[in-house]
């Protein structure tokens, strides 16, 4: 190879890995060309997702989606004919997702075992108190499953349920959720990071009454504690932990049981497993917030 073509090949490398990786090829290449590159890398990735990969295989949450759809066209099918089934549609919705966590693949959402003490924190919550239950707010919404159970438990049509996760891809799967389990006027999503939206709480001056934290765990601790800072915990809130052990969030555990978070809280520690996992410990904190 001459040294004119091995120059060629050295300078066209970079420029290559440019136009095809550069973050806006507009600004390398020029309006014109830089959106024909724009073109041609969506094209690509459409073509590749479409003849190579599966959606529902590159993403568990969409396949789950999916199983969670085919099942509800053979509800609607049960519930049109004689002698309909009593089980409703947001009932459904989760048995199907806890259907597919526990026997077509795995999910990260709180499932069914651990779902059943916020079930249990929930209802304790609603039955001492102190005052109505108004606001209802989660951390992390991945697929909508613990937004449907809280859906669930929280059936007065007067209680405001919002769920908060920063992911768009989040945000589409969990609204055809709740389009499937028919709740999603009941649920007020928010595309957006935890510390926005207490901010705006607070600027609205509400207050929570029940805080389910299942987000990215090395920000609970942080999150919890700001709600606080911000006077946005109602007092007898009742904030509910995931994942405590597993993958582990130790800093907030040890915050609610030692030093200033004993003082400002009543914890109880779940030991209990990971979702639709049974060899894989975890915990569960459900604590009551003291004012």
């Amino acid at each position: 190879m001459g040294v004119a073509r091995r120059v060629f090949v050295l300078l066209a490398l970079p420029i290559l890995l440019g136009v095809f990786f550069s973050p806006d090829p507009k600004l390398l290449l020029g309006a014109f060309v830089g959106r024909h590159v724009q073109i041609a890398r969506n094209l690509a990735g459409i073509f590749f997702f479409v003849l190579a990969i599966k959606p529902e295989t590159a993403h568990p949450q969409l396949a789950a989606l999916e199983h969670v759809m085919q099942g509800m066209k053979a509800y609607k099918e049960e519930a049109s004919g004689p002698g309909s089934s009593a089980v409703t549609p947001l009932d459904r919705a989760i048995d199907l997702v806890d259907d597919f966590g526990w026997n077509k693949g795995f999910l990260i959402n709180v499932g069914d075992v651990k779902g059943k003490i916020l079930d249990s924190a929930v209802q304790q919550r609603l039955q001492n108190g102190p005052g109505k239950l108004k606001l209802a707010v989660e951390l992390g919404t991945f697929l909508g499953y613990g937004t449907l159970r809280l859906a669930r438990m929280l059936n007065q049509s007067d209680v405001e349920i919002i769920t908060v996760d920063p992911d768009v891809f989040a945000y589409s799967l969990s609204s055809s959720l709740y389009e499937q389990a028919q709740v999603r006027d009941r649920i007020t999503m928010k595309t957006d990071y935890s510390y926005n939206v207490f901010a705006e709480l607070k600027k609205q001056g509400k207050q929570i009454d029940l805080l389910f934290v299942d987000h990215v765990k090395k920000l609970y601790l942080s999150d919890v504690k700001l709600a606080v800072e911000s006077g946005i915990l109602a007092k007898g809130c009742v904030v509910v932990g995931d994942n405590i052990r597993s993958p582990g969030a130790p800093d907030y555990k040890k915050y609610l049981l030692e030093g200033e978070g004993k003082k400002l809280f009543s914890t109880e520690v779940h030991k209990t497993h990971v979702e639709y996992w049974p060899l894989w410990p975890d915990e569960m904190t459900v604590s009551t917030f003291l004012g």
